[in-house]
């Protein structure tokens, strides 16, 4: 295990999985009250985490296809550079219903396209024997380690900056998770399993 982690592709994903979470910490933390201190309503902040939702849903089905046509490179890049664009249209543009709804189905690509696409790295990586340990550390750096710094760095930011420049951290975070990744994970470069 400590062998296949130290390969640069894959601790270049974990990396970038911590980052991605870190870029989440704000709007799992903060974005209803994002909402409400701009005036919206609490039944249209509530349709608004739905439609993220059901974004992410249905980049879960069509991930199969996804698969086929994309590389999890490729993919997990395009996760990485849509949550650089939907943290700032959070921070920013939250005074305009339009940007919010393209924001939040962007929660296709930043939550559902970069979780299965990492899942689907790390089992062609790890072998069987391998990959239970491996997702539960995946999720150990990603969702625990990144969500809690993400979110507690947004909250020491809220109340001095505001809501906007917090979620402009997000932007940051997910940046940095990006060059990241394309810097450790070369194009082409594949790694096999054990």
């Amino acid at each position: 295990l400590r062998d296949i982690l130290r390969r640069r592709p894959v601790a270049g994903l974990f990396g970038a999985a911590f980052f991605m979470s870190c870029a989440h910490g704000a709007l799992y933390v903060f974005y209803s009250i994002h909402l409400d201190e701009h005036g919206y309503s609490k039944s249209l902040i509530g349709a608004l985490w739905t439609l993220g939702v059901l974004a992410e849903i249905a980049v879960f089905l069509w991930m199969p296809s996804l698969m086929r046509r994309f590389a999890l490179r490729a993919m997990l890049l395009a996760a990485l550079a849509a949550a650089v664009l939907r943290f700032a249209m959070i921070g920013w543009l939250v005074d305009s219903l339009p940007w919010l709804l393209a924001a939040q189905l962007l929660h296709g690509l930043t939550f559902g396209a970069f979780h299965a696409s990492s899942v689907a790295a790390l089992n062609q990586w790890f072998d069987a024997r391998q990959q239970g340990r491996a997702q539960a550390l995946y999720g150990s750096v990603s969702f625990g380690a990144g969500g809690m710094v993400g979110g507690l760095i947004s909250g020491w930011m809220w109340a001095p900056l505001g809501g906007g420049w917090a979620f402009v951290l997000s932007s940051v975070f997910a940046l940095a998770g990006c060059l990241l990744l394309a810097r450790m994970w070369p194009p082409g470069e594949v790694v096999r399993s054990g």
